[in-house]
């Protein structure tokens, strides 16, 4: 790790700090606000309405208070909040003055996008512990979305638990009515009070407003400025088990180069939860299915990292982030898609797993252990991961993992084990500044022992963010994890951007964000220059109604010790110098119409390289959305053959819901590069909470201009899964 480095950032953190810029990022409050909740006896019917008689003897919450743009300043639209609560769970009703013209929702579909709808929503810490929440959300429309959140900035959109909430829109109101079940929240047992933070995002004029306060360069999860909730009585410990069990039908018809084969595969399959009690709950998966996952999207690599594909299987989903001790996707000791899934993406059958989860103000624990079968060429393989984390302070903790993979023996390739050790920690001693680290370790009966490091130390506030990332990888092997590039290295970035809102800009612009950043990449063997590039951006600006405008120039320098062969062409070894230059340009992305313009031309390597990428999305009413976008790659004089060469990508599809519980999806994917049609269609009824009915249909037809070399691939699913709570 570069420790001079490091220094010198501390020093640029702590001038900025004594020549007083940006004193506006204030403090948590040392006594924090209260509100109180109301108990209730009479029965709350969930209906958009509060029209019970429970509601008009509740106290209002009403200090709600800009965060972006104007930090500080009342909220542009008054908002009414009122809490009750019984045995069952917790109601929150909120009126939201605004004129019925300008309420915004842009699609029914549930984990809708925080920037670009109208919603109200509330941030509760169970444990107290000022650090971790679970995000309840809702728009104009009802439509819903929830997410856990990690240290007030690691979110988990993914995460869907059981809960409901009714909206209704007047003519300059509209209304929101919640309910919350105890049995979602982790809190310690018989406590009377939660932390809590109200969100309310008014999209019509691009503001974020949150009671109580939190500072505009911070999330508005950073529970250290929670409210205390408080006259409570929290029910005990009760049984608390959920069924999901599913039964699908798969057919496959595959055509090979003309020889063709079908098969239909019925299965049935489910997952149990347990909440053991009030803060920790095991999972239990038998023969798991993720058929309802949607498709990865294509790219055309031309860098030498990896892709990097997201997890999208709801089993692996919950609680994520505890198994994730890394900073960023680049150096992961463990990544869920190594497990029920071939290099390529297709799926590997999963015989059982389990999942523990405990967590308290001071700690967390997770445990995982994971079956997979014997697949296609594919060894059977074992899986478990052992995670602890602990509390040290308000802000900071320090933790540690240990995962290991068994792949069994299969013909002549014989068993291996792979173990990897991780110790990790949090340093945040104030909001704006905080230091996070990694070390792991790997274990591997085939290539030995490797080692790898994470550091990341940042300062940031309204005016400015100054950060440092470094990482190290020296024969590195994470068998249930990932490596975005596999080289042994040591990466140092810095980076510093700034958020200068002066008096003189035009009104139509928010702020004005120029920048630096840089990645300088060396080996970890004897320290000489692999490959860095950094970006000059001396323009970007921010629009008020969230469109966005920025110009980079980005100097490369290259040192290739073995040829590179983007898209397929042959670059020799050698030292490369070049600039690239990337011009970006965003309409309002809650308009009818947006689109977004990302284009990057200049040299490259010993050629030039110009890409264009031009993306929208129609939306004429919140029904019916269509999305697609069109790349064009033009490589010029690139290589040892001087070679020239065009690619395409072209991605299109449609959202269609006729409530937030129906609705379809579909995606089309051409990519020349490889030549490959994919369609991705698929059918989703929420019939119960929950509880979905899945049509999907899956196409991948691959060499379409060579009948001999002709792959054919289609896929009909038919799945019904159904959650029940005893």
């Amino acid at each position: 790790m570069c420790y001079k480095r490091i220094l010198t950032l501390l020093s640029c953190v702590c001038l900025i700090g004594k020549i007083g810029l940006a004193q506006d990022t204030f403090l948590p409050p040392s006594q924090p606000e209260i509100y109180p909740g109301t108990e209730t006896t009479m029965p709350i019917i969930i209906d958009g309405q509060l029209n019970e008689l429970a509601w008009s003897e509740t106290p209002v919450i009403d200090n709600f208070i800009q965060q972006n743009p104007k930090q500080g300043a009342p909220s542009s639209y008054p908002t009414e909040v009122k809490i009750l609560y019984n045995q069952h769970g917790l109601y929150i009703g909120a009126i939201c003055f605004q004129p019925e013209s300008q309420v915004v929702v842009k699609n029914l579909e549930r984990d809708f996008n925080f920037y670009q709808n109208d919603l109200f929503g509330v941030a509760i810490d169970g444990l107290l512990d000022k650090r971790n929440s679970l995000v309840f959300q809702v728009t104009p429309l009802g439509t819903l979305r929830d997410l856990q959140v990690i240290d007030g900035e690691n979110e988990n959109t993914d995460w869907n638990v059981t809960w409901n909430a009714k909206t209704t829109i007047l003519e300059d109101r509209w209304i929101v009515e919640m309910v919350i079940p105890w049995n979602i929240i982790r809190y310690a047992n018989n406590t009377d009070q939660l932390g809590v933070v109200f969100a309310r995002n008014i999209r019509s004029l691009n503001e974020f407003s949150s009671a109580p306060a939190v500072p505009r360069s911070l999330n508005v999860y950073r529970m250290e400025y929670e409210a205390l909730l408080t006259n409570l009585v929290s029910p005990p410990p009760s049984t608390n088990i959920q069924i999901n069990p599913y039964a699908l039908g798969d057919l496959q018809y595959v055509d090979d180069a003309g020889n063709t084969n079908s098969e239909f595969d019925p299965k049935i399959g489910g997952d149990i939860k347990w909440g053991i009690s009030t803060n920790s709950v095991l999972d239990l998966t038998f023969n798991t299915d993720f058929a309802q996952a949607e498709a990865d999207a294509q790219v055309v690599n031309l860098n030498r990292f990896s892709v990097f594909f997201p997890e999208r299987r709801q089993f692996f989903l919950e609680n994520s982030d505890l198994f994730s001790p890394s900073i960023t996707n680049w150096i992961r000791p463990f990544f869920s898609r190594r497990i029920g899934l071939n290099a390529s993406g297709r799926p590997i059958p999963i015989d059982a797993g389990a999942r523990f989860v405990s967590q308290s103000s001071d700690h967390r624990l997770g445990s995982l252990i994971i079956r997979q079968r014997e697949f296609d060429g594919t060894p059977a393989s074992n899986f478990g991961v052992l995670r602890y984390s602990r509390n040290l302070s308000a802000q900071s903790r320090v933790g540690s993992m240990v995962t290991f993979r068994n792949d069994q023996s299969l013909g002549d390739t014989p068993s291996n084990n792979n173990f990897t050790y991780t110790v990790d920690g949090l340093y945040r001693p104030d909001p704006s500044f905080g230091v996070q680290g990694m070390i792991t370790g790997s274990q591997d009966d085939i290539t030995g022992n490797g080692l790898a490091g994470q550091l990341w130390a940042y300062y940031e506030n309204n005016l400015v963010y100054i950060g440092l990332l470094e990482y190290y990888n020296r024969n590195y092997n994470p068998g249930m994890g990932l490596e975005i590039l596999n080289d042994n290295y040591v990466m140092t970035a810095p980076a510093i951007f700034f958020d200068f809102r002066p008096d003189w800009l035009p009104s139509y612009i928010r702020s004005y964000n120029p920048g630096f950043y840089a990645y300088i990449f060396n080996s970890s063997v004897d320290g000489k220059h692999l490959f860095s590039y950094s970006g000059f951006r001396p323009v970007e600006f921010d629009f008020q109604n969230g469109a966005n405008f920025y110009f980079t120039i980005e100097p490369n320098w290259q040192s290739l010790e073995e040829p590179f062969f983007p898209v397929g062409i042959e670059v020799a070894t050698g030292n490369y110098q070049y600039v690239r230059y990337y011009l970006v340009a965003a309409t309002n992305p809650a308009s009818v119409i947006s689109a977004t313009f990302n284009s990057s031309f200049g040299e490259f390597y010993d050629g030039s390289l110009e890409r264009y990428t031009l993306s929208g999305r129609v939306a004429p009413i919140p029904h019916i959305e269509f999305e697609g976008s069109y790349q064009l790659t033009r490589i010029h004089n690139l290589g040892i053959n001087a070679q020239d060469d065009e690619t395409y990508l072209i991605q299109f599809g449609p959202r269609l819901a006729l409530n937030p519980r129906l609705l379809f999806s579909g995606l089309y994917q051409w990519n020349s590069a490889s030549d490959r049609h994919l369609w991705n269609t698929r059918v989703s009824w929420e019939f119960m909470p929950l509880s979905f009915v899945y049509l999907v249909f899956n196409s991948s037809v691959t060499d379409t201009s060579d009948p001999l070399n002709r792959l054919n691939q289609q896929q009909y699913i038919a799945k019904v899964s159904y959650v029940h709570q005893f």
